[in-house]
């Protein structure tokens, strides 16, 4: 899957395209990008001079005024938060001072809130990843990986317990094989979008189904980024946490 950037250079021009996408949800492409009728692509939002970034897949809609990509309205909404997250940022916090009290550059790395300032209170609550695979030499390597790095992990190795678990108590993200017994990895994604209480958990597919094909089925289901086996784990961390940052969830770098 190919990718586009959308390249913002403030938050003032983002906000733009936010209240544009709350009427008109199918936005035109970058310029000089081009895209084929019903292709899906990966679009790339992109802000300021640190060039924050985040994500969302589109599928192309040639037009007789012109491509555009069209994007699931919970992508937008994550659009949106996303853009008023870059905002608050923005805003200075002011230092309080407690007594006895810790600053930020003090506590642990996992022990930081991202994007806030040092008068923040530091959030001590891991955020919680549900790795669902049947190969338990995969679900020991990333379940370790993610935990030293900060993070709660759960496995399990069907898509019937981890629909109960995460229905039961909500994960901010779940890592999905695609090839699961009885119910696969695509079927259980596509009933986590359906799901009110699970519709908007960042989903992100680890398979070792490697075709353009599959990721464009991924994406259609509801995927938020996808993974092939073999995998490095510097990748595997890197999008596992571009997909935290994009909810806020993940520990501070």
């Amino acid at each position: 899957m190919r990718s586009v950037l959308y390249r913002f250079p403030d938050l003032a021009e983002l906000e733009r395209l936010v209240r544009r996408a709350a009427s008109e949800p199918d936005l035109p492409l970058p310029s000089g990008e081009t895209v084929e009728d019903g292709e899906w692509v990966l679009a790339i939002f992109e802000v300021g001079a640190a060039r924050r970034a985040t994500s969302a897949a589109g599928v192309g809609a040639v037009l007789p005024e012109g491509a555009r990509l069209s994007f699931e309205p919970r992508d937008l909404r994550r659009l949106a938060d996303f853009a008023a997250a870059e905002a608050r940022a923005a805003v200075p916090v002011p230092v309080v001072d407690a007594p006895d009290a810790r600053s930020e550059e003090e506590l642990p790395e996992t022990a930081k809130s991202p994007g806030v300032g040092r008068g923040s209170r530091p959030n001590l609550t891991p955020p919680r990843v549900l790795v669902v695979d049947d190969d338990p030499d995969i679900r020991d390597v990333v379940s370790a990986m993610l935990e030293a790095v900060g993070l709660a992990v759960v496995t399990t190795e069907s898509g019937e317990e981890a629909l109960s678990r995460a229905v039961a108590d909500p994960f901010d993200l779940l890592v999905l094989d695609w090839n699961l017994p009885r119910m696969t990895g695509l079927e259980l994604c596509r009933i986590v979008r359906k799901h009110p209480a699970l519709e908007a958990t960042p989903v992100l597919f680890l398979t070792a189904n490697a075709s353009s094909q599959d990721m464009v089925e991924a994406f259609a289901s509801g995927g938020d980024d996808y993974v092939v086996k073999p995998f490095r784990a510097p990748e595997l961390g890197a999008r596992i946490f571009a997909l935290l940052r994009r909810s806020r969830k993940a520990p501070a770098a």
